[in-house]
């Protein structure tokens, strides 16, 4: 199999990905489980997903990478999205880390 390109996705976006995959053929173990993964933590659909992924990451402040991350667990409350951040040295106000809360919610 030949890679064309990398992208980083949400758990919302594999789920899909991954199940029309099914439909079509049969998935490999690490594609089902990949699969069984998303439908069990995925906490959104894909376009609400891709609306979020916009708003997080037009401030600039929050990488696509990290706002993946971030819709991927979609935190509720403040010190857990400072959680999420603080490994990657993002630095956030209170009054923005409510407000990608509220997002969120």
């Amino acid at each position: 199999m030949e890679v064309k390109s990398t992208k980083g996705v949400t758990l919302s976006e594999v789920k899909e990905i991954l199940g029309k995959r099914g439909d079509e053929s049969e998935l490999g173990y690490e594609q089902s489980q990949a699969l069984e993964h998303a439908e069990k933590f995925c906490k959104c659909d894909s376009k609400k997903a891709q609306k979020l992924l916009g708003s997080l990451t037009k401030n600039g402040k929050i990488s696509e990478e990290i706002a993946l991350k971030i819709l991927d667990i979609m935190p509720n409350d403040p010190a857990t999205l400072k959680a999420i951040l603080a490994k990657d040295k993002v630095e956030l106000s209170e009054e923005e880390l409510s407000q990608v809360v509220k997002e969120l919610s």
